[in-house]
């Protein structure tokens, strides 16, 4: 019976402290591919990450790898520091790898960490890119879909936002691209444990049953998160509201504005209305105590997965209309929630009409049903099928002939670089030089080279006999006088001596035959 083909997903981050969103969705998609694949996570160290993939049944392989933030950013010195990674002895190890280990497929997550995706296809390896932001759009943007469309086979994205900007430079690749929203397996969320989370937690934050809880909640607490867009939007509400209080949840890695953040909630006076407690890894154990979420992103998210599962935990959500938030927004019928980037007069708005409407809880049952019947687990296996006929359909592999800058040509076979003797040796190999791909001389100097391919061709020096020396003028006057022709050619002088002597026998025979008459 045929073995599984051999999935290498790569993770650019793999936190010890917290998990991230995209951490998460790659966490959740390893989870639902392992019944079609032999899956490896490949990271940069272990943590969280590494740890609870392991405990799903996925092989871990820690190898340091660059990741690029100009790529996602898209800035000018994106190649140069492409290429300065390269040079890096982590790019190497990288190569042999993925060449010794020959997976059937490589899955890059996140629009940060191309070179596996680079080395993988300089490989001959497929290549699922994994886009989980949103490009920027700069004057270089095309330079950073340029080297994605070049350095994958299959482009998916987690929301139409990530997408949009691959479909802004290359409307073409349509055939290549597919949407895969994230989803969730509702018995990790322990459903049946919301009730007693909710009590326990709120009780331990001093929460009682009358206060409406507002919460906001980051992996990392940092500029782009809105931080600041919430305090000031909970300092306008607890004025309006006296019942309100507000949890913040995150690791605050910008220290300054988090600290910011706090002194705006002191010199109003309201800092015993509000809690902060470190990220929790156990989501199960936070959303049940809020009433009410809000995710005020600046930056345009690639899905906002915050607010998914908000909606998933049944609470109402506001949010900022960022990128893929305003998607999930729109399709669980949400839209009247999600208001311009940075319109915190809206958030208030919101949130307000929200503590107004008295009936929070029946809002966020709908929010939960409108999310199933959107991000569910039977919307999400439907797309992800649609992606394994795209790769049952491209797992033909041809031999991978590869050349660097120089002429030499090369089969990657078993993870060691054969050279060829000669273009005629590729093709007495059966190979085509059109199947010859052309790589960096940075993948060519990491991988092994073996054997060369080809008979030895050795170089016969061919003898030209050197013209005659130019005979003197009376030796070529001798030369005509004792030549005799006879039929047009010339006779040599040996030639000559021979006849010379056939006639001095028939002269000899003839005089003793007139002797013997006579006598």
């Amino acid at each position: 019976m045929r073995s599984k083909p051999r999935l290498f997903a790569f993770s650019h981050i793999c936190s010890q402290s917290y998990i991230t969103g995209a951490e998460k969705l790659l966490l959740f998609m390893l989870k639902e591919l392992i019944p079609y694949f032999n899956c490896t996570l490949v990271v940069p160290n272990t943590g969280y990450l590494s740890a609870q993939a392991e405990q799903a049944g996925v092989a871990i392989i820690v190898q340091p790898i660059p990741i690029s933030v100009p790529l996602y950013l898209s800035q000018p010195h994106l190649m140069e520091e492409l290429h300065k990674f390269r040079s890096h002895s982590d790019y190497a190890a990288l190569v042999q790898l993925l060449a010794e280990q020959r997976p059937d497929v490589v899955l890059v997550s996140t629009s940060v960490h191309p070179m596996p995706a680079i080395a993988a296809k300089e490989l001959g390896i497929p290549v699922v890119w994994m886009l989980m932001e949103t490009i920027r759009l700069t004057p270089y943007t095309s330079a950073s879909v340029a080297l994605i469309e070049r350095y994958s086979d299959w482009i998916v994205g987690i929301s139409e936002s990530t997408l949009q900007p691959i479909r802004m430079f290359f409307p073409h690749l349509a055939h290549r691209m597919m949407l895969l929203p994230p989803s969730w397996h509702i018995d990790a969320l322990r459903p049946t444990s919301w009730l007693t989370n909710r009590e326990n937690r709120r009780n331990r934050l001093a929460i009682k049953h009358q206060h409406k809880l507002i919460g906001f909640i980051a992996s990392s607490i940092y500029e782009n998160k809105g931080f600041i867009p919430y305090i000031k939007m909970s300092i306008e509400i607890a004025t309006r509201h006296p019942n309100a209080m507000f949890l913040v949840v995150g690791n605050p890695v910008d220290r300054p504005l988090f600290d910011s953040g706090i002194d705006m909630v002191r010199q109003a006076g309201l800092l015993e209305r509000f809690r902060w407690v470190q990220f929790e890894d156990q989501i199960e154990t936070i959303y049940p105590a809020f009433d009410l979420l809000v995710v005020p992103s600046l930056t345009a998210e690639g899905f906002g997965l915050t607010a998914l599962e908000g909606l998933i935990f049944k609470k109402p959500v506001v949010a900022f209309a960022s990128g893929g938030l305003a998607e999930i927004m729109a399709a669980t019928g949400n839209a009247a929630n999600a208001v311009p980037v940075g319109d915190i007069g809206g958030l208030i708005a919101r949130v307000d009409a929200l503590l107004h409407s008295g009936d929070l809880y029946t809002i966020g049952e709908k929010n939960a049903h409108a999310a199933d019947l959107a991000y569910g687990l039977t919307a999400y296996r439907i797309k992800l099928l649609r992606l394994l006929e795209l790769l049952r359909a491209n797992t033909i592999r041809v031999p991978h002939l590869v050349r660097g800058s120089g002429p030499v040509i090369y089969l990657l076979e078993g993870g060691i670089l054969r050279p060829f003797r000669s273009e005629a040796a590729v093709i007495e190999a059966g190979y085509s030089l059109d199947q010859i791909m052309e790589i960096d001389d940075a993948t060519i100097h990491a991988l092994p080279k073996g054997e060369p391919i080809g008979r030895l061709e050795l170089s016969v020096a061919i003898q030209t006999p050197a013209p005659p020396a130019p005979m003197s003028r009376s030796r070529s006057r001798k030369g005509r006088r004792g030549t005799r022709v006879r039929g047009g050619k010339k006779r040599s002088s040996k030639s000559r001596g021979r006849a010379s002597t056939r006639r001095r026998s028939v002269s000899a025979r003839k005089r003793s035959a007139r002797r013997k008459r006579r006598g």
